[in-house]
């Protein structure tokens, strides 16, 4: 009876790891950050995208989540972030999360071309982006915006892809960043085992 017992517990042991390993697993792929594609290559967000892909693991291709529209803040936005030649706490293993969650915050499923009509309507349009959260286009006269952020930059890529170039950034991502900068200089104040600044690529040249 005794072994019974003891071989149940080792059982039991051995179903809830699995479960475990299977549930992170699941969430891994849930917060995936997709592949990088040529149209995105020049974008400000690049050098943090290269960062989350080389971190990512368990997801495969087939995994990534579908991207139609890209958005991004301006190079000097996403350069401020931190100070100027100061370690980047988006480059330390624990603000990973927080830079999967930025990258998939500026990511839309749905393709949403400058010349949609619906963005003309009162309410602008509304999708929602890889983390579910509102992005609601408006266009008047003076142009777009997005979350009332005026768009700098629009265009369609070779690839049917659209990108919007922002200029500034999507739901308080500045402050978040500038918090976690805050709480890793205190953590590292003589910046041990930190990786430089690596601020985004230069814009494109025309």
């Amino acid at each position: 009876m005794t072994q019974l017992k003891t071989g149940a517990a080792v059982w039991l042991r051995v179903v809830v790891a699995a479960a475990f390993v299977a549930s992170a697993m699941s969430q891994t792929v849930d917060l995936a950050v997709p592949s990088i594609p040529a149209s995105q290559e020049d974008s400000s967000l690049a050098n943090l995208w290269r960062q989350a892909l080389r971190k990512q693991t368990g997801v495969e291709l087939s995994d990534e989540p579908t991207v139609k529209t890209y958005l991004a803040p301006s190079y000097g936005e996403v350069v401020n972030w931190v100070p100027q030649g100061s370690a980047h706490p988006l480059y330390v293993a624990e603000y990973q999360p927080l830079l999967r969650e930025i990258l998939r915050d500026y990511m839309v499923a749905e393709k949403v071309l400058p010349d949609d009509q619906r963005m003309t309507q009162p309410n602008g349009l509304t999708v929602t982006n890889l983390n579910g959260k509102s992005v609601t286009f408006k266009k008047t006269a003076t142009g777009i915006t997005v979350n009332d952020i005026p768009v700098e930059e629009s265009k369609v890529n070779a690839d049917g892809t659209v990108s919007y170039l922002l200029a500034a950034s999507l739901f308080g991502h500045r402050e978040q960043v500038n918090t976690a900068w805050e709480e890793n200089k205190k953590k590292n104040p003589a910046g041990f085992n930190m990786p430089p600044h690596h601020g985004p690529p230069p814009p494109p040249t025309a």
